[in-house]
């Protein structure tokens, strides 16, 4: 499984919970390609939006997901 950094959102905002548009840096495992921002295109619960982020990151035969802190959520 594909490890999800939270780190820097726990920071600002606290553990994730709820429904939201969440946005994840999909980090690339090769230094020639460049790291792929990824924003769910409807709020949905966290869980589900790491599974979609966790399917993007295999396609991509990515290494790592970074949860990215947005100052306005909508």
């Amino acid at each position: 499984m594909i490890p999800i950094d939270t780190g820097d959102y726990e920071c600002r905002f606290g553990k994730p919970a709820g429904r939201a548009s969440w946005t994840f840096r999909i980090v690339s495992a090769d230094p020639a390609i460049r790291d792929h921002v990824f924003t769910t295109h409807k709020p949905v619960v966290f869980e589900e939006a790491c599974h979609e982020a966790r399917e993007l990151a295999k396609m991509r035969r990515s290494e790592k997901i970074t949860l990215v802190p947005l100052l306005l959520r909508r």
